[in-house]
């Protein structure tokens, strides 16, 4: 496969801090996203959808309300003033239990037939929804539909004076929805440089060797050989094969 050096360089800029912190983010999402997805979401991948995880969000949600409960409460009390947010955990469980039985069929290690990170497929509720006739992409659904669900009915278990659950739900689902957006973005930023790159390898010609006015956008940045025939060499060197590289470093 060719790769443009030059485009590679001066182009493909890198915010690494930002990379590191979205990254950070989307897999420290993946629990409280865990909340939500086990309802709404079937047939995840083997490796997105863990048993053990399920039991670790159920064993935090356990021990959270201990954290701002007052030190003077006992057990009983605790769970008394929280029991509906006791109610959900084996709910939450039972769901995932669903979960697990989706892909327990699912026998082979390496099957051709299982996308072992798939995030699950989406309840058909949502692609019934429309606006003028037209239903929703998979991806305003992913973003904004699922977790706004989730947010409105935290909403009124807030209004209704369940705070905890409420507050869970409105914060998971706040989660859900940022863990998602960033994942498009990345989806986005993948596609970009691909596109990025074909034009830069088509137009590299034109305003490097030919010395053509720059189109589409691209523009050559730095002096060039003064001759074609030189030009035409260093081009060789620019659109290299992926041996090439490795052969260099």
């Amino acid at each position: 496969m060719k790769k443009n050096m030059y485009y590679k360089t001066l182009y493909q800029r890198k915010n690494l801090i930002k990379e590191f912190l979205l990254n950070l983010f989307i897999e420290l999402s993946s629990h409280p996203r865990m909340v939500l997805e086990v309802f709404i979401r079937k047939k995840m991948g083997r490796r997105y959808f863990r048993t053990s995880t399920a039991i670790t969000v159920a064993v935090a949600l356990f021990i959270i309300p201990f954290f701002w409960s007052n030190l003077r409460q006992d057990f009983i009390q605790i769970i008394s003033d929280n029991w509906l947010w006791y109610l959900f955990i084996p709910v939450f469980l039972f769901f995932s239990f669903l979960r697990y039985k989706d892909i327990k069929h699912i026998k082979s290690q390496f099957d051709f037939n299982h996308f072992s990170l798939s995030t699950g497929e989406i309840h058909p509720l949502f692609h019934k929804i429309k606006i003028n006739g037209k239903p929703f992409s998979v991806r305003t659904i992913e973003i904004f539909l699922e977790p706004l669900l989730f947010f409105l009915i935290g909403l009124f278990l807030i209004f209704i004076d369940q705070n905890s659950l409420g507050w869970l739900l409105v914060i998971c689902s706040a989660i859900y929805s940022l863990s998602y957006s960033g994942t498009y973005m990345h989806g986005d930023n993948f596609i970009l440089d691909r596109i990025d790159n074909i034009i830069s390898g088509e137009e590299i010609y034109r305003t490097f060797v030919s010395d053509d006015e720059p189109s589409r956008g691209f523009r050559f940045y730095g002096d060039k050989p003064t001759s074609k025939e030189m030009r035409e060499e260093v081009l060789e060197n620019i659109i290299v094969d992926d041996e090439e590289i490795t052969d260099a470093v």
